[in-house]
């Protein structure tokens, strides 16, 4: 929780506003922790891992295995986000577009199957 809401003052900051703006309009107060496995796939060439998506929060906060398989949409491209060890992926959500008026855009994304392994992550949703 302390690191959404340093995010939270981070972004409130960017924004122009004072640092407890969307502290204050509780956008860090519901929070979900999600475990995440894709099996390996022996033939990834069929299939397509997840669909297209954004996430329908505030923001994301995804801790990544050594295997993975994340993408995001970067100006018509699909473009990998390779694993780093103790790093984290923070994703803007779908709210934070909303209440921003489109200042912080959303993430599209998606996750593609793999042979090598089974991919593991453990993501912390803000709402």
């Amino acid at each position: 929780m302390r690191l959404g809401h340093k995010l939270l003052e981070l972004m409130s900051e960017a924004l122009e506003l004072n640092p407890n703006h969307l502290k204050d309009m509780d956008c860090g107060e519901g929070l979900l922790v999600l475990c995440f496995y894709y099996p390996a796939c022996p033939q990834p060439g069929l299939t397509m891992g997840t669909a297209k998506h954004s996430d329908n929060n505030f923001l994301s906060i995804l801790l990544q295995d050594q295997i993975g398989g994340l993408q995001v949409l970067h100006q018509d491209q699909w473009v990998d986000v390779p694993p780093m060890p103790r790093a984290l992926v923070i994703n803007i959500g779908d709210l934070m577009q909303l209440i921003t008026n489109d200042r912080f855009k959303s993430v599209e994304q998606r996750v593609m199957a793999n042979r090598r392994g089974g991919s593991k992550s453990l993501g912390g949703m803000l709402f």
